[in-house]
């Protein structure tokens, strides 16, 4: 059987302004994505070390590939098309490609986990099985890399490739999305029966805290699948169609392919709009003059931050869950710096 690799006799329709734009937006990933790392690893406002943003640092990583490697080469293409390079391309593609959507799945599960199972959250989702978890998420991306070296590279292994790399993680995040807005939901509906005004508003606070959370993973999710799709379905028709050498389809497809690893420069600016936190560390690293923690003797749940950012200092409360290991953050108020 006749078979078609992407990387089989492969071109990219490149001219000079695509390759000065893949390098412009290789860079443009590269750099934000090591400012997610960086914000995660200063921790300015000590309070991005929860577990699940572990795997947000770990799907930077997997975009920081995308920067270094894939668009690279994306460039380089205007000037060089050699077969060994292609497939160089193809490989680092694969192994990006499935890395970053294992984590927005891994994401995605957790805030399942500690919604639906927010008292055991702590013993269920330890340390130690995260950090499992993180290498087990780059060796199952890694396999599919390895596989073309070793031999398979037939149209069987891209269906493999779709079916258990690129579908089974959006079935599960679908499902797991799923049910964390059925269980919030009910957990609004349960809110309008509570009497104490108190208890009333801080379990509103965290339950819009893990809409919130969840509707970001959602739409990185979205992004992913808009940026990825159409090229998996291009590259379906020039696998098992009569079009492998129909200049229409393979533009199609070099478009397409190029418009999906966009995704892993876009990542960065959905942290710093939708997750509070980040954006608070960013902030904090880079625009920061002075810095102050207090701690709040009277009560040993919240958690007080000074900070001042030109000629302004804001006073933030840190709040701490009991149940997830979660924690939110407020602005109580600030004032001028003299």
């Amino acid at each position: 059987m006749s078979y078609y690799m992407f990387y089989d006799g492969y071109f990219l329709t490149a001219s000079l302004p695509l390759a000065i734009l893949f390098i412009v937006f290789g860079l443009f990933t590269v750099v934000g994505n090591i400012m997610v790392c960086a914000v995660f690893i200063r921790d300015p406002g000590r309070n991005l070390r929860r577990i699940s943003n572990y795997f947000v640092v770990n799907l930077a990583l997997a975009d920081i590939l995308v920067g270094v490697t894939v668009e690279p080469i994306n460039a380089a293409s205007y000037w060089l098309n050699r077969n060994d390079i292609l497939f160089a391309y193809y490989i680092f593609a694969v192994l990006s490609c499935v890395c970053s959507i294992v984590n927005i799945c891994a994401l995605m599960v957790d805030r399942y986990i500690a919604v639906s199972r927010a008292f055991r959250y702590r013993t269920i989702v330890t340390s130690f099985r995260v950090r499992i978890s993180l290498v087990a998420i780059w060796a199952f991306a890694l396999h599919f890399a390895l596989l073309p070296i070793i031999g398979w590279r037939s149209a069987s292994y891209q269906v493999y490739l779709y079916a258990l790399g690129v579908l089974s993680p959006t079935l599960v995040m679908l499902l797991s999305f799923y049910g964390l807005r059925r269980i919030l939901k009910k957990q609004v509906e349960d809110l309008k029966s509570l009497s104490n005004a108190t208890e009333t508003a801080y379990t509103r606070r965290g339950v819009e805290r893990e809409k919130r959370v969840s509707t970001t993973v959602f739409i990185m999710l979205v992004v992913f699948l808009i940026s990825w799709f159409p090229f998996v379905i291009v590259d379906f028709l020039l696998v098992f169609g009569s079009t492998s050498q129909d200049p229409r389809v393979r533009l199609a497809r070099d478009i397409t392919l190029s418009l999906g690893f966009f995704s892993s420069g876009i990542n960065p600016v959905l942290y710093a709009w939708r997750i509070p936190d980040f954006r608070r560390g960013l902030m904090l690293l880079f625009g920061c003059k002075r810095f102050r923690r207090v701690h709040n003797t009277g009560n040993s749940d919240t958690d007080q931050t000074q900070f001042s950012v030109g000629r302004t200092r804001f006073i933030t409360v840190k709040n701490f869950s009991g149940n997830s290991g979660d924690s939110s953050v407020r602005c109580i108020g600030f004032s001028n710096v003299k």
